[in-house]
């Protein structure tokens, strides 16, 4: 059991505010009795109450990082970046996985602001895809960064994205370029800004190509509910085995890394030949489609870049340097070339 503040102040015979400031105003306490009250505490090797001091001070040295799911590869390698980052400098971190649950988003969020956590990351947001959006009606005591969030930036949040269109249209446009028809755009149909826009994409680009349906179409996945877990490969494996079983396309640009391994494990089944006889996208660059067989060829969406600008925004804020609560910081997007488009 960790000594209390009073034990430590009766050993050194002081008060415990004395305690408590030779702890978090060290310069305020006279160097003999400062050396004297960190003897004992080094002997009994005490523990900070860091929560304590947060409600005293109104800092906590703490940041709050919620995601809807922590099995998403994506979100997990920007979570890694922002850790890398601030960790090193005192900063403990929160993290909170919500489950794409709209109603344990806001019980972590109400625990998170009790806490008076410094700031909020929020690496995409259950109540945005679900339309209730906690963030631009609701005023916060502390800065919100939101990750991937298509707002425009409100009272004390800011934003940090990747603009995907660029990688996309890139895609599409190979595919017109070297003519790989007929050709699959293959995500759920889940209603979040992601899908909702490579559907738009798609049917711009078509259109305005005078592309034909046999030539391009949109397979939506209605028993694709969580896209961005494992499960999500396994599913897209039984819908591109039963999409191989209609018909061949010869490409296919699917909603994501997860997905697209389902669809490269079920053409390898129907013994396709990737990319003589398939040629496979995904999207999101993560370790999934580095380490796949072969290497997935994908969309680049920068996770790195995301997490480190997201984790200097919110030191620049700390020292109150930050002008950007008007401007987000795009990203542009790259298609990564690799074998298997």
């Amino acid at each position: 059991m960790g000594s209390r503040l009073e034990d430590i102040a009766k050993l050194a015979g002081v008060n415990p505010s004395t305690v408590s400031r030779a702890i978090n105003k060290p310069e305020k306490v006279k160097l003999k009795t400062r050396q004297k009250i960190e003897a004992i505490i080094n002997e009994l090797d005490y523990k900070p109450n860091f929560f304590a001091q947060g409600l005293m001070k109104g800092q906590s040295d703490s940041v709050g990082i919620l995601t809807p799911l922590h099995a998403n590869p994506y979100f997990l390698e920007i979570i890694e970046i922002i850790e890398h980052l601030l960790t090193p400098d005192g900063t403990y971190i929160y993290l909170c996985n919500c489950e794409n649950k709209v109603e344990l988003e806001k019980k972590y969020l109400d625990e998170l602001m009790r806490r008076k956590i410094d700031a909020l990351f929020v690496v995409e947001s259950p109540s945005l895809n679900s339309g209730q959006n906690f963030y631009t009606k609701n005023k916060f005591d502390c800065p919100v960064i939101l990750i991937n969030q298509h707002i425009k930036p409100y009272g004390n949040n800011y934003v940090v994205r990747c603009d995907q269109k660029p990688g996309i249209m890139e895609v599409f446009d190979e595919v017109k370029r070297c003519r790989l028809y007929p050709f699959v755009l293959f995500i759920p149909a889940e209603q979040t800004y992601s899908y909702i826009l490579k559907k738009k994409l798609f049917e711009n680009w078509r259109q305005k190509n005078h592309i034909t349906e046999r030539q391009a179409c949109c397979i939506m996945l209605e028993n694709l509910l969580e896209p961005n877990n494992e499960k999500s490969v396994w599913n897209s494996y039984e819908a591109a085995k039963n999409l191989f079983a209609r018909f061949r396309p010869r490409s296919v640009l699917a909603g994501n890394d997860l997905m697209a391994m389902g669809v490269l494990a079920a053409a390898r089944d129907a013994g396709i030949a990737v990319p003589k006889d398939l040629s496979i996208a995904g999207v999101d660059n993560t370790l999934f489609s580095r380490i796949s067989m072969p290497a997935l060829s994908t969309i680049d969406l920068r996770m790195s870049e995301i997490g480190t600008k997201a984790a200097e925004l919110y030191q620049t804020i700390r020292k109150n340097t930050s002008s950007v609560h008007e401007r987000i910081l795009s990203i542009p997007s790259l298609f990564c070339r690799r074998k298997t488009f």
